[in-house]
């Protein structure tokens, strides 16, 4: 059995190219007028309202919709997320999971400033580690990275400014 959203990627797929056919007989300006949206049409679009309390641990977003390449993904859809559940994405290839994690993961949902996101684009090393423990270890490595940065950075202050060296007074 065919779905709803099967049959209106088809039906957009073929008014997609009746209009290529019909801008073959069109005149060069309208041409240019299509070529200049279709340079401004963003890779991902999305919307959405929060409406849970901006301090809550709970996400809750009504009226969410989202677009790639001008392919309805979601239309008018509710998100709930609670905290300290688990949730999975499952679904057909090309549906949306990945889009809708990478629209999560750069913020452009709603999502309260106070909550972090870590939202991995790639595999990783097959091990025993769990996934919050992955996480959490890639967080260990940018914490080391930036106190590597600091020292470096007092380092090269020191070389460039020696008369900045703090002064030890015992008292």
């Amino acid at each position: 059995m065919v779905s709803d959203a099967s049959k209106k990627k088809a039906a957009q797929k073929k008014a997609a190219a009746a209009a290529k056919r019909g801008d073959k007989a069109a005149s060069s300006s309208s041409s240019t007028a299509a070529a200049k949206a279709a340079i401004t049409l963003s890779e991902r679009t999305c919307t959405a309202v929060l409406t849970s309390h901006p301090l809550s641990r709970d996400i809750h977003i009504e009226s969410l919709s989202l677009t790639f390449h001008g392919h309805d993904l979601l239309l008018d859809t509710d998100l709930e997320l609670n905290y300290g559940r688990r949730y999975g994405l499952l679904g057909l290839n090309g549906c949306g999971k990945s889009c809708l994690l990478k629209a999560i993961g750069c913020r452009e949902l709603p999502i309260p400033p106070h909550m972090d996101i870590y939202h991995l684009t790639h595999e990783i090393e097959a091990s025993d580690m769990s996934a919050l423990q992955a996480v959490i270890s890639c967080d260990e490595q940018r914490l080391q990275l930036e106190k590597e940065a600091e020292i470096l950075a007092a380092q090269v202050c020191l070389f460039y400014f020696p008369s900045f060296l703090p002064s030890h007074s015992h008292q």
